[in-house]
């Protein structure tokens, strides 16, 4: 699929929601503080509202130029994602499902549960998702933790830690990031995240343990209404050690999501 069929199909699919309510509320908060958490590969930036007693319902829709994971391009296409989800107070859960567009036959779907608890500066994100690849796969189990510290207003920095459960052993992934946030203008938003990434055993068995990959990313965020924001992010994932020995690696990517609260 192109790449301007694929926004259209996003940007249709975002044009027949119902209107109502959003959890930012009206552009005359635009600039209100709010959570911006990584949950998903690939990059897309999480908004969690506010916790309250409100359940927030939401639906994210998204096209990548390729489905990259721990600085490998895992089907070596692009993929539109779609997520709907749902969140109470502390609590959030989801449905991520992406496909393939180029007819390659690929799909992922995830069933996912996170935690965020604020304490102090920090920020802790416990998870959970199960994984299906298909066609055929039985599924897999993936605990994580996420910790965030901010520094201040814009800077911060943390640790993602993931684990998943195949052949009756556990797997690590270990990363640690920092980077900064900026509101600059009314309802946009600039992210840029450094990622630096380990394999533990997580990506296996093309890549031993090591070093995988540090990830540069870069997104705008949009408010386009009091209900939907527009996302554009760009990612460079630069190989490092044990991925660069295979020869994998140092790829660009680029894409649109697109998030409703209803």
């Amino acid at each position: 699929m192109k790449t301007n069929t694929a926004t259209q199909l996003l940007l249709a699919a975002c044009a027949g929601m119902l209107p109502c309510p959003g959890a930012w509320g009206s552009t005359a908060v635009c600039q209100d503080q709010s959570y911006y958490l990584k949950t998903a590969c690939p990059h897309p930036l999480s908004l969690a509202g506010p916790t309250d007693d409100r359940v927030y319902l939401r639906f994210q829709t998204g096209w990548a130029s390729k489905y990259e994971c721990e600085g490998l391009d895992l089907w070596d296409g692009s993929l539109c994602m779609f997520v709907p989800e749902i969140q109470y107070k502390e609590w959030v859960g989801k449905v991520w499902y992406g496909v393939s567009t180029d007819h390659r036959n690929h799909a992922e779907l995830k069933y996912r549960l996170d935690y965020i608890k604020e304490l102090g500066n920090w920020t802790v994100m416990p998870w959970y998702e199960h994984s299906f690849v298909f066609p055929g796969d039985k599924g897999i189990p993936r605990p994580g933790l996420k910790t965030t510290y901010h520094f201040s207003d814009r800077w911060f920095g943390g640790t993602d830690l993931y684990w998943q459960y195949n052949n009756h052993t556990f797997r690590g992934y270990y990363a640690v990031f920092a980077g900064l946030h900026e509101e600059i203008a009314d309802c946009v938003r600039v992210d840029a995240v450094v990622r630096y990434g380990y394999n533990g055993g997580y990506v296996g068995p093309v890549v031993h343990h090591g070093s995988n990959a540090l990830d540069y990313n870069l997104s705008f965020t949009f408010r386009a209404t009091s209900r939907l924001t527009v996302e554009l992010f760009t990612n460079y994932s630069q190989a490092l050690t044990v991925v660069k020995q295979r020869d994998l690696g140092d790829d660009f990517y680029y894409g649109i999501n697109l998030k409703y609260t209803f």
